[in-house]
């Protein structure tokens, strides 16, 4: 036992004597590759290995071949890079951080198959050590010996060791490079900062002159106040306006503009204000609107300015105008979409052939696209004669061109199927020396004619809906008819009408004996009913696409039988249904069906039926806005005349009482008056003066109202009371018109609210009710029910057709001709605008012949967002 001790003792001293040798070599070493030249030279002989090689991670998950040593370079022409995830060892142990002993040539054969080309130059056992520090990996290193060999606990331990050492040497090196990069780098800094001092002022004038002249805005503001220092004459032209010599932060985030993706910026968005704060920013793109034009599309990009502290002093953005631009690519991008539809059609076909046109070999693709079996092929059949049409010899002589010229010109032709039809392709052919043979290429352009028609009924289609603003049956059907000659066999155009109901717009057959069947045969659901595939579509906004279109379907799509349906489903083939929709509207519905077995829609017919849908929609769309504009010009006209009308009534009475007057007074000669005389004359004369006010009031809260302002002055308030004021005001007109008023009004009924636009809202109703309600009784409620407060006024008078409740709160809107009830139609309006301000809401009942009642129901406190403009 004692010389067993002794051996394990001198092995030790030994294994020690190696460590520290390596270690004094490793301490040596400054830079990462010595590290790794004293690892692979001193560490492998310290462990009794003839081979090594150490990687290094370069990147993450990849390991960079660095030294070795006993192995011939041509083993690692392949595994200068490894991936952590490739079958090797080294990769193994990076991947898993662990040890990987190998104990025989023939073991690390089975185990890595991968690396059986590389000649190792000796047979024995092989150990794979991860290189790491506090669990980050930094390299693997590789040790072969020369003998097979079992790893003892010792052995694996004292690898184990020298690893370690290795990986803090390796570890040190890294950390002394990069602070020699840091050090260098900063005297570079300083050294440049120093030539850019004295370069500063000369600069700054050659700055101020080029900023002026760039194409992009550029604003340039101090830090932190924000406050503009420059703006060239670009921003003044982007602004579409001057820029305030005082202009800071505030008004700047304060700007109103749009993410792409439609949010607004927040104030802390803003790149400038981001800059401000020591950000770079590159290439934002925001969206601004126009001033009664098109939006401007801006790219911004800001960065900070700092001082030789890296302190930031002040920020620059730069402002481009990218509108143009955005524009070209989205039109660039939609014809490139065409594009790809024809490039990603998988049609190429290839084929070979002898010196005399004779097809040799032929891919499937070739053969479908010329409609020949394989057999006719195989026998020896198939001749480019058989492909090419008649009266072509000119072209079957430039086939042969590849044998002269190697190659001949690509060129566009028509090759004749073998069911006799005409296909167009692309062609060019090479000549395969090697196999004496010419290859030919040939692509099929029946997409790219396709998309070319269909680009050209696109373009036609939107010409003709663009010759009106407005949208006739005549113009759909125009557009049909031409969809039935171009893009399909048969087109139908159905519209949604007011009703509810889907009615027949437009139909087109190319045969035109079959366009009257189709017009009655082709399915058409009312739109209020429910289910059915067509008005699922419709109300999903989904297209509905039927290649194989058969009775089965025809029944499906009408929800049962359809007279003749028998007959006429064997007149479609395929077919595609495409809703009609703008801003989530349902307009209608375009059906396209061809009955051609060559074209058969696809899904990359979908969007062509969409763009059909898109262009009708928004022909449609501006259509319905060209007719609501000329409702508003007519609505304008209108009012103007009875603003002009009701203006000058009160003053007409008030004109005649004051002349009135002045002829009592002169005819007095100096007497007094009569008082009671003088007093009937001012009654009148006030009461047209209020009825003159009031109409002034109404356009000014009509003006504040569009403006978004409509001030409040909160305080409690009771309503009771209110309702008692107001009706005391209008006796006189209550009595004048017959009508006796009657208030119905429990306990006080107080509020938080504003009692000048409490008193209005119940003027306008009290108003509202004498007007039509003449001569009969009108009743006014005011009571507390559930927490709300309520108040109702209920006339007897003629009461509201249905058609017309809906709009009766609308701007200048009337449910009767303004010839027989006078008013300028605001009362109404303004009061719905005064009672929702108040977190209210207004109702209406009526019924034609038995009056209205209008219900106002209030919250008794509000915190309105309106009352601060």
């Amino acid at each position: 036992m004692s010389e067993r001790r002794q051996r394990v003792a001198r092995q030790s001293m030994e294994r020690l004597l190696r460590l520290q040798e390596v270690t004094s070599e490793l301490s040596q070493a400054l830079t990462p590759e010595q590290v790794a030249r004293v690892i692979v030279r001193q560490a492998g002989p310290a462990m009794g290995a003839c081979d090594a090689c150490i990687y290094l991670l370069s990147e993450p998950g990849v390991l960079r071949f660095v030294q070795a040593m006993g192995l011939p370079e041509a083993a690692f022409e392949r595994w200068q890079r490894l991936s952590v995830d490739a079958p090797v060892p080294i990769a193994e142990a990076a991947r898993e951080e662990t040890p990987v002993w190998v104990e025989s040539l023939k073991s690390f054969r089975q185990r890595y198959p991968a690396l059986d080309d590389i000649p190792l130059s000796q047979d024995g056992a092989w150990a794979f050590l991860p290189l790491h520090v506090d669990r980050r990996l930094l390299g693997v290193l590789a040790v072969g010996f020369p003998l097979e060999r079992g790893f003892a606990a010792e052995d694996k331990d004292f690898a184990c060791l020298i690893a370690r050492q290795c990986s803090q040497a390796l570890e040190r090196a890294l950390l002394y490079a990069r602070e020699r990069e840091l050090r260098e780098a900063a005297e570079r800094a300083r050294a440049e900062v120093e030539e850019q001092r004295r370069l500063l002022e000369s600069e700054h004038r050659r700055l101020q002159a080029v900023l002026q002249q760039l194409p992009q805005g550029v604003i340039l503001a101090e830090a932190p106040s924000g406050r503009m220092v420059m703006a060239n004459d670009q921003v003044l032209r982007l602004g579409r306006g001057p820029v305030p010599r005082d202009w800071r932060l505030e008004e700047y985030s304060a700007t109103r503009g749009f993410h792409p993706d439609g949010r607004p910026y927040l104030p802390n968005e803003w790149p400038l204000v981001r800059a401000l704060g020591g950000e770079a920013v590159r290439g934002e793109v925001a969206e601004f609107p126009g001033n009664g034009g098109p939006p401007l599309m801006l790219e911004m990009s800001a960065g900070p300015v700092r001082d030789a502290e890296g302190r930031v002093t002040a920020a620059v953005a730069v402002l481009e105008d990218i509108t143009e631009r955005l524009r070209m690519e989205r039109a660039l991008r939609e014809g490139e979409c065409v594009f790809r539809r024809i490039m990603e059609s998988n049609m190429m076909g290839l084929s070979f052939c002898d010196k005399d046109g004779l097809l040799l070999e032929a891919n499937d693709a070739f053969l479908s696209l010329v409609g020949h079996e394989r057999e006719e092929l195989r026998r020896g059949h198939l001749h480019w004669r058989n492909l090419l049409p008649r009266g072509e010899e000119s072209i079957e002589h430039g086939l042969r061109e590849p044998w002269t010229h190697g190659t001949s010109p690509t060129i566009e032709l028509e090759l004749r199927r073998g069911d006799g039809s005409l296909v167009p392709v692309l062609t060019g052919s090479a000549w395969v020396e090697e196999q004496e043979r010419v290859l030919t290429f040939v692509l099929d352009l029946s997409d790219l004619k396709r998309a070319e028609g269909a680009l050209r009924f696109l373009a036609t289609a939107s010409r003709i809906l663009g010759q009106s603003l407005e949208v006739p049956d005549a113009t759909l059907q125009h557009v049909a008819c031409l969809a039935s000659l171009s893009v399909a066999s048969w087109c139908v155009i159905d519209l949604a009408t007011p009703e509810g109901l889907l009615r027949r717009a437009a139909v087109a057959h190319r045969e035109g004996e079959r366009e009257e069947r189709l017009r009655r045969g082709w399915p058409l659901p009312p739109l209020k009913e429910s289910g059915g595939a067509l008005l699922d579509a419709m109300h999903a906004g989904e297209p509905l696409l039927f290649p194989d279109f058969g009775v089965e379907t025809w029944r499906y799509l009408a929800s049962g039988a359809v007279p003749e349906v028998e007959g006429m489903a064997r007149e479609a083939c395929s077919v595609l249904v495409v809703p009609v929709r703008s801003h989530e509207r349902t307009l209608g519905l375009v059906t396209l069906g061809s009955c051609s077995p060559r074209r058969r829609y696809g899904p990359e017919d979908i969007s062509l039926g969409q763009e059909l849908a898109h262009r009708v929609a928004a022909a449609l769309e501006s259509a319905r806005l060209f007719m609501e504009s000329q409702r508003a010009v007519r609505l304008r006209d209108e009012f103007l005349a009875v603003a002009s009308h009701e203006l000058k009534t009160p003053l007409t009475p008030l004109r005649l009482q004051l002349q009135g007057l002045w002829r009592v007074v002169e005819s007095r000669a100096g007497r007094p008056v009569d008082p009671e005389r003088v007093l009937r004359a001012a009654r009148i004369c006030e009461a047209q003066v209020r009825k003159l006010s009031g109409l002034v009031n109404d356009l000014l809260d009509v003006s504040r109202l569009a403006q978004g302002r409509l001030p409040l002055r909160l305080e409690q308030v009771n309503l009771v009371a209110i309702a008692r004021e107001v009706i005391a005001q209008f006796s006189d007109d209550a009595a004048r018109a017959g009508c006796a008023v009657e208030l119905w009004a429990g306990p006080a009924v107080v509020g938080h609210w504003d009692r000048v636009r409490l008193e209005q809202v119940v003027t306008n109703l009290l108003t509202n009710a004498l007007k039509y309600g003449a001569g009969r009784p009108v009743h006014v409620r005011v009571w507390m029910e559930g927490g709300v407060a309520r108040l109702s006024v209920r006339d007897e008078g003629i009461g509201i057709a249905p058609e017309h409740r809906s709009r009766i709160f609308g701007k200048f809107e009337r449910a009767v001709s303004e010839r027989h009830y006078g008013g300028l139609g605001l009362g109404l309006h303004i009061t719905q605008q005064i009672v929702q301000a108040l977190g209210g809401s207004i109702l209406v009942e009526s019924e034609p012949g038995r009056g209205s009642t209008f219900t106002v129901e209030l919250p008794p406190g509000v915190h309105d967002m309106l009352a601060h403009p």
